[in-house]
């Protein structure tokens, strides 16, 4: 499965996560997707969840992660990109920046919570490896991946979401 980063290039380049997962040749850097491909785009504003059902989706079309800086998102940074918009079901982010402040994921945090969701276990375990705190990633959510990802539909996924943080929607994205 192809996995693709669009760079808007908002942090700092030591530090940013995507540009590690290109380095390592486990993503490639894209301009944008064109409108005629199916890829599933990861976009936290987007009204449906990723789920299991999009695995083939993803394996014929791949996943595109926009890498750009908290602060800076909105929901104009993902007009204009084709494909199938979907949102991570909430999780609690490992890395230093954002420790366990619901939803805020790293872009590396976002890419391995959609390769367990799909199936891709391998994968994931391989994204583990790149950061120390990607481990603290695993535990903070192991039980909320395992649960998403045998989810049989938007609405079994929509239960389990509400069954763990009380809430349909928990993920509240204005910074401090």
């Amino acid at each position: 499965m192809g996995i693709y980063v669009i760079l808007l290039r908002e942090d700092d380049p030591l530090k940013n996560t995507a540009m590690k997962m290109i380095r390592s040749g486990f993503a490639v850097e894209i301009k944008r997707v064109k409108s005629r491909l199916r890829a599933l785009v990861l976009n936290p504003y987007s009204s449906e969840y990723l789920g299991p059902w999009h695995r083939e989706l993803a394996l014929k079309y791949g996943l595109v992660v926009v890498d750009a800086s908290w602060r800076k998102l909105d929901e104009s940074k993902f007009r204009g990109i084709g494909g199938v918009h979907v949102k991570l079901p909430p999780l609690l982010p490992g890395n230093p920046v954002n420790y366990a402040k619901p939803c805020i994921l790293s872009s590396i945090e976002a890419v391995a919570a959609s390769l367990y969701i799909l199936g891709f276990g391998e994968d994931y375990e391989r994204l583990l490896g790149l950061y120390k705190w990607m481990g603290t990633f695993h535990e903070l959510n192991k039980e909320l991946l395992n649960a998403y990802s045998r989810a049989s539909s938007p609405s079994e996924l929509i239960k389990t979401i509400i069954e763990f943080w009380e809430s349909d929607n928990p993920c509240n994205y204005a910074l401090d």
